[in-house]
């Protein structure tokens, strides 16, 4: 392994960093940089992301003790299959969603400007470390750096229903971390480690005990709330529907990050306990998972503002990605994993669109749709393609994740679930055809002729639309990096 390659653990997590720092400094001495700097810095993540990727194909997991230092004096990050996935999606994504932002951005202003990408840049860092990080309490840190970037995101909308939003994701957010801070007190109590694998060790000799058992429970439900896993995801419309440009995408991605880390506590902490009969853990998790996607469901079919049906919609997929990966089968977590990639593409695609159609005609509710597929062909083509794939109509990236967790379910003999995903899918169509039946199908409004964006603001939509159909032809790609991810995490390699 060269020295830069045994350095990329770090790099991916400190060059978004390190452009956060500098990027206001630049700009104070010369404007209009600051996207200029954001996509360079994350362009620049991106490829050492896919160099640590094909490391990581290539010789297995790659470990980094920050200064030099081992567990449990030193920190670690961990870049395993999930991990690097995770993140050369998330920076793919982030770099498509950069590319696409206009310049400025209309909604927070020119002077507005640094603060934002110095937020996003600091958001990106901080998932990069949450999908890699072996250590507990840094864990807690990036959790809480990317909280606040978040929470900073959502208050510049260009009304006070932003600064509402985020002062409401605010306070949620804080009840989840102080669950999380708490529950990691517990578990360094019980065990004398902020190192999971070596907490995943210690643990199975006191799993019985109340103050493991409730640092778990308060650690899964801080992580909920971050995640936005029902009933904890009342803070998700108002902060998808008022945040300004761009943001409901990386707010999407924060919350793959999020269920990356819920994944790592669940299979890698408290693996040994949740397989004792006393903490039907993944049960309690399977139920809030289909509870989830039906309630989140059926509030979708209610909205008529696009955002907040689009975050209703992530519910209840969030909920899927949890019943997945609560089965506790091979197929189970595949199927969780693959549901968290295909739906951080069309999810990203479809917020991007919804971004076009307010600058471009100020659409916002699901009533203005008329005949946009006539004046709007590229951006109501690129639409649909992301509606398919989140509805799951076959060979589509979602229909592929669906079935990995539908067929895990009726292979644990968990028919209910199964017919849960199966009655998603129906609700799931219900409101998005309506959209689509509406572009396709009515007369335009005569009076607003909306045209498509330019082309340079096009190009990155169509590649998520094309990449979340694409995905389901292509699945055994991705999947020759999630099946071993999901083999690592499961005991005894998923046998």
């Amino acid at each position: 392994m060269s020295a830069i390659t045994l350095h990329l653990p770090i790099l991916i997590v400190l060059i978004p960093f390190v452009a956060a720092y500098l990027l206001p400094v630049i700009s104070y001495f010369i404007e209009g940089w600051a996207r200029r700097i954001t996509l360079i810095a994350v362009g620049g993540t991106l490829l050492s992301a896919l160099m640590l990727l094909a490391e990581v194909a290539a010789s297995g997991p790659v470990t980094y003790h920050l200064s030099g230092i081992a567990p449990p004096l030193g920190i670690a990050f961990e870049t395993d299959y999930l991990g690097i996935t995770i993140s050369v999606v998330i920076l793919a994504i982030g770099l498509l969603t950069i590319l696409y932002a206009q310049d400025p951005i209309t909604e927070i202003g020119g002077r507005k400007t640094v603060f934002f990408y110095t937020a996003i840049l600091l958001a990106v860092g901080a998932m990069q470390g949450i999908v890699i990080c072996a250590d507990i309490f840094t864990l807690f840190i990036l959790l809480e750096i990317l909280a606040i970037a978040m929470y900073g995101l959502v208050a510049l909308g260009g009304d006070g229903r932003g600064l509402l939003a985020g002062y409401k994701y605010l306070l949620i957010g804080s009840a989840g971390s102080a669950f999380i801070l708490i529950g990691i007190g517990f578990l360094y109590i019980s065990t004398g480690t902020l190192n999971m694998q070596l907490m995943a060790e210690i643990l199975p000799p006191i799993s019985s005990s109340w103050t493991v058992l409730a640092g778990i429970a308060l650690l899964i439900a801080g992580l909920s709330t971050k995640t936005g896993l029902f009933p904890l995801h009342i803070w998700m419309p108002d902060a998808y529907a008022y945040a300004p440009s761009i943001a409901p995408v990386i707010s999407t991605l924060a919350l793959k990050a999020g269920l990356v880390a819920l994944i790592r506590i669940i299979y890698t902490v408290s693996g040994p306990v949740i397989t004792v009969d006393q903490v039907p853990l993944q049960s309690i998790l399977a139920l809030l998972g289909a509870l989830a996607i039906v309630v989140c469901s059926i509030m979708a079919i209610r909205q008529i503002d696009i955002r907040k049906m689009f975050a209703y919609s992530s519910g209840a997929n969030i909920g899927c990605v949890v019943l997945g990966m609560s089965i506790g089968t091979l197929a189970g977590l595949e199927g969780a994993i693959l549901l968290i990639i295909t739906h951080a593409l069309a999810k990203a695609c479809l917020f991007l669109c919804a971004d076009v159609l307010l600058i471009q005609a100020g659409i916002r509710t699901i009533f203005q749709f008329r005949g946009l597929g006539q004046t709007m062909p590229y951006t109501m083509g690129a639409f649909s393609m992301a509606a398919i794939s989140i509805i799951g109509i076959p060979l589509s990236g979602g229909f592929m994740s669906k079935v990995y967790v539908a067929n895990a379910a009726i292979d644990s003999g968990l028919w209910i679930y199964a017919g849960t995903i199966l009655f998603w899918t129906l609700l799931t169509a219900l409101y998005f055809f309506r959209i689509i039946n509406s572009a396709y199908f009515d007369e335009p409004d005569q009076r607003t002729r909306p045209h498509d964006p330019r082309r340079m603001n096009l190009i990155p939509i169509m590649t998520l639309a094309v990449a979340s159909i694409l995905i389901g032809f292509l699945v055994e790609i991705p999947m020759d990096l999630i099946r071993p991810a999901a083999m690592l995490l499961l005991p005894g390699g998923g046998i």
